[in-house]
């Protein structure tokens, strides 16, 4: 029987965690026999490999195990499994995370039932296991993106990241719709070249990906650099969508996704993962955002963003000491723990 869903699990050090992972993939309501569960070594210099090796001896129909030697981080582990998919749709899974049993017999469902594209499911990040998932308390949404206006909504509103979701691998294919590789914060790439092809998307109110809060991981783990990649993402973001041609079609969208996420999701982190922040970093951050978008004040969509943000946003075109910005960041520091 031909597999429905190929599921690639990036991994890189977690042996004490993949057990918790894999046990909530094969045990599946859909039935193991329907997923390809596709785990991609990416170097780990820990016991890994031995363990993925195990699952496939005791799985061998079910499971691929590719071990790659040379260290890509999550996005290029994620494309390299994507190249062995061979089922319908895909999906991705971080292997330090686990999943509701029902998860994807319900997101098949509805893949199938309104020919999706992208079916979204929600994620929660949880501090432990057990934590109550259940519905949002908000209804299930369908979208039919057929025109521009249609499409400028969705790129606003947001699809959220690519954890807790099926995509239709035809429709990656086809798109050219893949991650950054050898960097983090890959994800914000992928979404959103996704949410800038989709014409059928289905938005399931329920909670079925436990995002483990793990303090080690790589994006909350503090004072590391590699926050320092969100702003290389964005860039690269703006440059292929310039070379698609989507640029001016969508530039208001795009200009508010930038701002906030270069600037203000950015500052956040900045400001309450690193102790310090160089201030070159964010006066690189102020002239990048004059560079690309000289007129941002006129973009409407930035007037309804929180209050937090729009006093960050008066720093862009404001001279700033060294000084000030550290009162800057003391000061978000505390509103941010309220």
């Amino acid at each position: 029987m031909p597999k429905l869903i190929s599921i690639i699990v990036p991994c890189y050090n977690v042996e004490q965690y993949i057990d918790r992972c894999v046990n909530s993939l094969i045990n599946q309501t859909i039935g193991l026999d329907k997923l390809e569960l596709i785990f991609v070594n990416d170097a780990s210099p820990d016991r890994t490999i031995d363990k993925l090796f195990e699952y496939e001896k005791q799985y061998p129909n079910d499971i691929v195990i590719i071990d790659s030697e040379e260290n890509m981080k999550q996005g290029g582990a994620k494309n390299l499994g994507l190249r062995y998919a061979s089922a319908d749709y895909v999906s991705f899974v971080d292997s330090d995370d686990w999943l509701e049993l029902t998860m994807y017999e319900k997101l098949y469902e509805k893949a199938i039932q309104y020919d999706c594209e992208i079916v979204s499911g929600c994620v929660k990040r949880v501090p432990y296991e057990g934590i109550p998932m259940g519905r949002t308390g908000e209804d299930d949404k369908f979208y039919i993106i057929e025109n521009e206006t249609q499409r400028k909504a969705l790129l606003i509103n947001n699809i959220g990241s690519c954890l807790g979701k099926l995509f239709k691998k035809e429709f990656l294919t086809n798109n050219n719709i893949y991650y950054l590789e050898r960097i983090t914060y890959e994800d914000n790439y992928m979404s959103y070249l996704s949410a800038m092809y989709v014409k059928r998307i289905y938005f399931l109110e329920e909670y079925f990906y436990n995002y483990y809060n793990n303090l080690e991981s790589t994006v909350v783990k503090k004072n590391s650099t590699h926050h320092y990649d969100r702003l290389i993402t964005e860039t690269i973001k703006i440059e292929e969508l310039k070379a698609r041609n989507l640029f001016d079609q969508y530039h208001d969208e795009i200009e508010y996704s930038f701002i906030s996420l270069f600037y203000f999701n950015s500052l956040h982190i900045f400001f309450t993962r690193l102790t310090t922040v160089p201030p070159e970093i964010l006066n690189y951050m102020k002239e990048t955002v004059l560079a690309l978008f000289p007129n941002y004040k006129s973009n409407t969509y930035l007037s309804s963003v929180h209050d937090i943000y729009k006093v960050l946003l008066k720093t862009i075109d404001t001279e700033i000491s060294d000084n000030e910005w550290a009162r800057i960041a003391k000061e978000y520091q505390k509103l941010d723990a309220i």
